[in-house]
């Protein structure tokens, strides 16, 4: 059986941060699949931002018009691009994660 050991100094700030970012590495992954999980489902299923669609805001609920839906659903395609190419770039694949 193949077996992995990580060895941190805590005693020694760049590893102590280095094991804290480790043991959250878990918590790190499933927030972003959850994220890019959410906006998959904006765009595949446009009733989450079709107009009539009432979204919160901090000073209340706003009723998205067609226009504004139309943008909104270009603004989560980007998002979730930048979020897919920030994840190549660090060499993350999420698919390989799970």
């Amino acid at each position: 059986m193949a077996k992995a050991t990580l060895e941190f100094d805590l005693d020694d700030h760049s590893d102590k941060l280095a094991h804290r970012r480790a043991v959250s590495a878990t918590g790190a992954f499933i927030a972003l699949n959850d994220l890019d999980n959410h906006l998959r489902q904006m765009l595949k299923y446009d009733g989450h931002i079709s107009a009539g669609t009432k979204i919160p805001l901090p000073e209340g609920y706003h009723e998205v018009t067609e226009k504004e839906a139309v943008l909104l659903h270009e603004v989560v395609r980007g998002i979730r691009f930048e979020l897919s190419e920030i994840l190549k770039d660090n060499r993350v694949d999420m698919g390989d994660l799970e």
